[in-house]
């Protein structure tokens, strides 16, 4: 099995590992995290770091495989980064049971949990976030750097721009597009495009 690196000692980093968990190829070799508490200890076993020990630990060990584990989009996305520019093969995982269908794409970074079902046709750009039981519909776009929570839904031909959120639970109306940067609520029902930087909440979905 080959070792990784997963940036992200929280929530996340224990969803990834429970993926991973699922995945023969890989096996979580230390984690790390900017929060300085975390830093010295260990989950399951495995080394937390902070970033510089990380990278160290990394270099020594010959791991040159990672993933960024952080739900928040910025944060995230800058992590992706850093491990990009040190060298790092950003990985994406898939939970077994998850279902892709054909004509699917996705990038780097990219955690599609389980239940998670995506239909035909749709592309999914890199460092994002598919929560449990998702339901992407057919001939939709999502950019980079997005969080969709679980048990949303979306229609057909959803354009998603970069660095979305969606609260769990929302539901999406075809044909929608969420602007960069924008956030939907939690259980919001988004029935016309949203602009960038807005947060929309409620049903049917209006700003704050």
């Amino acid at each position: 099995m080959k070792k990784i690196i997963v940036y992200g000692a929280g929530e996340f980093g224990t969803l990834i590992a429970n993926v991973i968990s699922y995945i023969e190829k890989y096996t979580i070799g230390a984690y790390g995290d900017d929060d300085p508490i975390k830093s010295g200890t260990f989950i399951d076993g495995l080394p937390v770091y902070g970033q510089e020990d990380l990278l160290n630990f990394a270099k020594k060990n010959n791991i040159n495989i990672a993933i960024s584990a952080i739900g928040n989009n910025k944060v995230r996305g800058e992590k992706y980064y850093l491990l990009k520019e040190n060298g790092f093969n950003m990985i994406s995982i898939v939970h077994p049971k998850a279902l892709i269908d054909t004509n699917v794409s996705f990038g780097e970074n990219v955690i599609i949990e389980m239940g998670t079902a995506i239909h035909t046709h749709s592309t999914i750009g890199n460092n994002v976030f598919l929560g449990g039981d998702a339901l992407i519909g057919h001939h939709n776009t999502i950019g980079n750097h997005v969080l969709v929570g679980g048990n949303v839904s979306f229609g057909g031909t959803v354009l998603v721009e970069d660095y979305v959120s969606i609260g769990v639970g929302a539901s999406i109306k075809p044909g929608v597009r969420l602007g960069k940067g924008c956030t939907v609520g939690v259980g919001a029902a988004v029935v016309k495009d949203v602009p960038p930087g807005i947060t929309v909440v409620g049903v049917p979905a209006k700003p704050i």
